[in-house]
């Protein structure tokens, strides 16, 4: 029989409402034959009463340091109940169900509290249920370790226990329900009119994701390139078909456009240029972030507020002046074919100069064309490119 992989988020579950919109998704997929595997998320955002930073607010509370193990079992804890709550609303309607946490359910990680990889997944106790008839609904974002630590996967992480699940269960399809009707090509909230896509690459989604689209997280859809599982996004309230995600690509001029705000930006500026050495010291300090050099020959780096300390010390070891600039966005630009990109970044630059909007650095690699400008010009840099591709 085929089997299908239904991944719930934090807001699908969390009031009786939203919860009996997912039951009805997941009998629909029972009565159409499929074997079902369900995974959660905790229920909910910050102050309702199960989500994930409710109960990290617990540990906070009493002022001293939180300790990530004890951070990750507390943690753990959201998407169990989830889980369970889960696999009741479905036996109600007399159907067989079992709840299971991801350690029952054969995911081990490594020993990253917070941020573990799934190492490999036993998926002998899933199918023991599924062969008693049961839908499984899974804790998702957690595992165990090999010396039976509970931990969790980061952000992101029960769209990753999801794939992963579905490429050890050999699953047909892995479906993805948030409260948006699939990927759009820009947020919505800034283009109302944006069209949401219909199918698209996985290679085109990786892109999107690790440039500040925010539908799934990268990890997720590599994993899913790796099994070659085909990925459906969709929404939870309504019955929109979504965005499936796959091997074959989109035919629109250019991927998708995202905007990430509120970055702080250091700027080394060096009467000498950087050497190669130096440019090392400063990828060793943000390795998640790209270094952009600009038209004056500064370095510009993305920061986060812990790092602030490190990088004024960075500063005085490469003798070089400091400039934090506060309040500034990335536009990234995703497309297809990399043999374009020369060609799309004038075209962008173009549009950018159109509507006077000053790009403080750019640059181009893994068919992303990324700049970085003023927060304020933020919007404004989305709607330029937006109307310049899909006007």
């Amino acid at each position: 029989m085929a089997l299908i992989v239904q991944k719930f988020g934090g807001t699908s579950v969390k009031s009786p409402e939203n919860r009996k919109a997912v039951l009805n998704h997941i009998l629909r997929a029972k009565e159409k034959g499929y074997d079902v595997v369900v995974v959660v998320s905790a229920m909910g955002r910050l102050g309702d009463p199960y989500a994930t930073d409710t109960l990290i607010e617990l540990l906070k509370a009493q002022g001293g340091k939180v300790c990530s193990k004890k951070k990750d079992l507390i943690m753990a804890c959201g998407e169990i109940i989830s889980a369970v709550v889960m696999a009741s609303y479905i036996e109600a309607q007399g159907v067989k169900a079992e709840a299971m946490t991801g350690f029952q359910a054969g995911i081990v990680t490594t020993a990253d509290f917070g941020n573990a990889d799934i190492i490999k997944v036993d998926p002998a106790p899933i199918k023991k249920n599924i062969e008693e008839g049961k839908i499984v609904v899974v804790a998702g974002f957690q595992g165990i370790t090999e010396k039976d630590e509970i931990t969790t996967l980061g952000r992101g992480g029960s769209d990753t226990t999801a794939v992963v699940l579905g490429g050890y269960l050999k699953a047909d399809l892995v479906e993805i329900y948030t409260d948006v009707p699939g990927i759009a090509v820009t947020d919505p909230r800034i283009i109302p009119e944006a069209p949401f896509i219909p199918s698209i690459s996985f290679d085109e989604v990786i892109i999107m994701a690790e440039s500040g689209a925010k539908v799934i997280h990268p990890r997720a859809v590599r994993a899913a390139k790796e099994f070659n599982i085909p990925l459906r996004i969709k929404s939870t309230f309504d019955q929109s078909e979504g965005t499936l995600i796959g091997a074959k690509e989109s035919d629109l001029p250019i991927s998708g456009i995202s905007l990430q705000r509120d970055l702080v930006i250091a700027k080394f500026v060096k009467e000498i240029e950087l050497t190669d050495d130096e440019i090392v010291e400063l990828n060793k300090s943000n390795p998640d972030e790209t270094i952009y050099i600009n038209d004056a020959g500064e370095i510009l780096l993305i920061i986060n507020e812990e790092q602030k300390d490190a990088v004024y010390n960075l500063a005085q070891e490469l003798r070089a002046e400091l400039n934090l600039c506060e309040d500034m966005s990335r536009v990234s630009v995703a497309y297809k074919d990399m043999a374009d990109s020369n060609k799309t970044d004038q075209k962008i630059n173009t549009l950018l100069f159109e509507e006077k909007i000053p790009i403080a650095a750019s640059k181009v690699f893994n068919n992303c064309s990324t700049y970085i400008i003023k927060g304020e010009y933020g919007e404004k840099s989305i709607r330029a490119i937006y109307d310049g591709y899909f006007d």
